[in-house]
């Protein structure tokens, strides 16, 4: 009997999907640009515009970073005309959602690295910069991990407290720049206490902690534990 061979198609992958790095840029941008859009003062009558410009940048950016073209046209088309009918609840609503998926996301992250099959995401940073880690370094890293965690999950529920508890609009403040001011200045107090507690060591800049963070992010995480 004759075998029947089959072949399979197998499609070229579009500009797209060769070039992701230029996806996740501009996805960023986009979100970015969105975000600031949405803070910016502006008169009634340009809300409508500004909430719907808005949704569409985000849209744009899920389909650069998901590829999924059709979804994305959908989801722009159910939520445009909300904007353009309630654009200062949508607005408002819009920036709720991102705060907490941003958030949310950085909780799971450093939340996750620090279960007992996984390395604390500090550590797994730090080693990345300057390969295995001292004893001591390694206690510090686990415990910055955990002021992280613990600063993303005040972070997120510190907006519904405020909301139900506090002055009338003063919930909005973390999600006006607060929380990212906060976060900066942290970073910043954290650079200059972990020169004084670690000595002996060849400590780097923010900058090259950032990138390590994002290149700890972008590519899979170890998930197991090192035996000491």
């Amino acid at each position: 009997m004759s075998e029947l061979t089959q072949t399979r198609i197998i499609a070229k992958p579009t500009w797209l999907e060769r070039h992701t790095a230029f996806r996740r840029g501009a996805g960023a941008m986009l979100v970015s640009l969105s975000i600031l859009l949405g803070h910016i003062p502006y008169t009634p009558y340009a809300a409508i515009p500004i909430s719907v410009i808005s949704l569409l940048m985000q849209c744009m950016a899920f389909a650069l970073l998901s590829l999924h073209l059709k979804t994305s046209a959908v989801m722009a088309i159910c939520l445009v005309p909300l904007a353009v009918y309630w654009p200062h609840q949508v607005t408002v609503a819009d920036g709720c959602v991102l705060y907490a998926a941003s958030l949310g996301m950085m909780l799971f992250v450093f939340g996750r690295s620090l279960l007992p099959s996984q390395q604390p995401l500090v550590a797994v940073m730090a080693s990345r910069v300057h390969g295995p880690l001292r004893a001591d370094i390694a206690l510090y890293t686990h415990a910055l991990t955990v002021f992280w965690t613990m600063f993303f999950a005040a972070a997120l529920t510190t907006p519904p407290l405020l909301f139900w508890f506090g002055p009338a609009g003063i919930w909005q403040w973390p999600l006006s720049g607060g929380t990212f001011a906060m976060a900066l200045l942290f970073m910043v107090m954290e650079a200059g206490v972990r020169r004084l507690v670690i000595r002996n060591f060849q400590h780097v800049s923010l900058r090259t902690t950032i990138t390590a963070f994002r290149n700890t992010h972008a590519s899979p995480m170890q998930t197991t534990t090192s035996d000491a």
